[in-house]
């Protein structure tokens, strides 16, 4: 390949990229001001005991959701991406069929664990109130197979490239829960909590549905031997990924129930609050990697300077577009929690701001952690995994018992910035990726301006130069990235195909 061929082939990786990650960042960031709104209204109307409720309740939804639902979501995918491309329409909907069959099955199975396990999770977290959310949490058990075929119909959408309908599944969400939570709060205040949860996961599900049905017939047949071993078959591609997720969900429990045991009651929501705030932007610009990049980088994973130079351009997007953006939440935090919260939250500022450097590390980290699952070396992904969300935990609660809320956001800081250096450790020796001298410039500049704007959060308490120095290091974070990108050369063709995507 020339010169010329491989730096138009470099391009166009750069525009699909780019492309992805503007279809699914803006209806993310569509969705982020949607549930900051409602996070809002809840914390004026509930109050921090009312959010450490709905933290419990929903990590304790999740921990189950993510123990039993096989994270079908994005284990599915491969398969039915298989069949969508090289078969056709009586294969397609037999494996429409498994996919819905075992999302069925795991839902049942999730819910009856939830309904056997919850009194013990009651009487630990809520001790001599647990009667009264006992009966609450037991309600709640059905969410959990209203989740399990919720991440059916996902993994279908996108298994057939109607990535369109996700995005507009992810804006429905939050338009949903922002209508179902809010009247419940003003009018029934804390006993709204569990229906306003119950309903927003059923309405999310009849969206999904309502996408899905009109190409595939709902028929499921949870029972049948062989189509669950076709169903064993297809979750085992994405088996490191499911003991991720239940890693990751009983972390977060576990952190929430640990900091209301050594905090008070107010603790676990505070800790959510921050979380919140940390999360949502990279989580927003994360998207498209489970939705798009994986599949993707599956198809390349024998191909070694494909499957780098893949990695590589994600990384570099990654660095580019989130520096500035993370730098600009860390110096607009004290505006963002009270306004998207209450002033009860305010604790929670120093937590975000030093955490939010945990996010930095983490736009390099993310897109290489997939490199064990498209090499399929499960057990490589659950060890890095697992020992991550040790150190998480262990950080988080040291730091909470050290210094505080400020002792939880170093704690976050530091657990990803070690996850990166043995997760690049385990990719660069065991797999044969290294980092490309583009990347590390994007790094080496954006790290400086970074820790720079830290330390102005931490020294200058909101004053006129808390404000000037921090703008001012954004807009220079925001000039480099801008200067970059122009050196790419792809900026001018890409809104108009992201414009085309959702008029398909």
């Amino acid at each position: 390949m020339g010169r010329g061929e491989q730096k138009k082939e470099k391009k166009d990786g750069y525009q699909h990229t780019i492309k992805y990650l503007g279809i699914f960042g803006g209806a993310q960031g569509f969705s982020m001001l949607l549930n900051m709104l409602r996070t809002k209204i809840t914390s004026v109307l509930l109050g921090v005991a009312g959010q450490s409720i709905i933290a419990i309740s929903n990590r304790t939804i999740q921990m189950f959701s993510d123990c039993t639902g096989l994270s079908l979501a994005f284990s599915a995918v491969r398969r039915m991406s298989d069949a969508y491309e090289n078969c056709d329409d009586t294969v397609v909907g037999h494996c429409v069929k498994v996919v819905r069959s075992i999302a069925f099955l795991t839902g049942l199975l999730g819910m009856l664990l939830m309904l056997a396990v919850t009194p013990f999770i009651s009487e630990w977290i809520f001790g001599g109130s647990s009667d009264y959310y006992l009966t609450k949490l037991l309600l709640l058990s059905p969410v959990v197979m209203l989740m399990a075929i919720s991440n059916g119909e996902i993994a279908i959408l996108r298994g057939t490239r109607r990535l369109n309908k996700v995005a507009i599944y992810s804006l429905a969400t939050s338009i949903i829960s922002l209508a179902i939570s809010v009247p419940l709060y003003l009018f029934v205040g804390l006993g709204g909590i569990f229906p306003a949860i119950f309903a927003t996961a059923f309405l999310q599900m009849c969206v999904l549905l309502y996408f899905t049905l009109p190409h595939y017939r709902y028929k499921v047949s949870p029972f049948s031997l062989n189509l669950l071993r076709e169903g064993v078959d297809m979750v085992k591609m994405g088996a490191g990924y499911i003991f991720a997720s239940i890693l990751t969900s009983s972390a977060m429990w576990l952190i929430c129930a640990l900091l209301s045991d050594f905090g008070n009651g107010e603790s676990a929501g505070l800790f959510s609050a921050g979380f919140v705030m940390i999360t949502l932007l990279p989580g927003i610009l994360f998207a498209a990697l489970d939705s798009e990049y994986y599949p993707r980088l599956s198809g390349v994973a024998a191909k070694t300077d494909i499957r780098n130079a893949m990695v590589n351009e994600q990384v570099e997007v990654q660095l580019l577009v989130q520096a500035p953006l993370l730098m600009a939440f860390v110096v607009a935090m004290p505006l963002l929690v009270p306004l998207f919260y209450d002033a009860e939250f305010v604790l929670a500022i120093a937590m975000a701001q030093f955490a939010m450097f945990g996010m930095f590390m983490r736009t390099m980290t993310y897109p290489i952690s997939f490199l064990p699952l498209v090499n399929n070396d499960t057990l490589v992904f659950v060890v890095l995994e697992s020992a991550y969300n040790i150190l998480l935990v262990t950080l988080v609660v040291l730091g909470f018992l050290y210094d505080g809320y400020m002792g939880v956001g170093v704690g976050i800081a530091v657990a990803h910035t070690v996850d990166f250096v043995v997760v690049y450790s385990v990719a660069r020796f065991k797999y044969g990726m290294r980092l490309s001298v583009e990347a590390v410039r994007y790094f080496m500049v954006q790290l400086p301006l970074f820790v720079a704007v830290i330390a102005v959060s931490m020294s200058y308490s909101c004053s006129w130069y808390y404000w000037l120095m921090g703008g001012v290091l954004v807009l220079v974070s925001s000039a480099v990235s801008l200067w970059m990108f122009s050196r790419m050369a792809v900026l001018p063709s890409i809104v108009g195909k992201i414009s085309k995507v959702f008029k398909r």
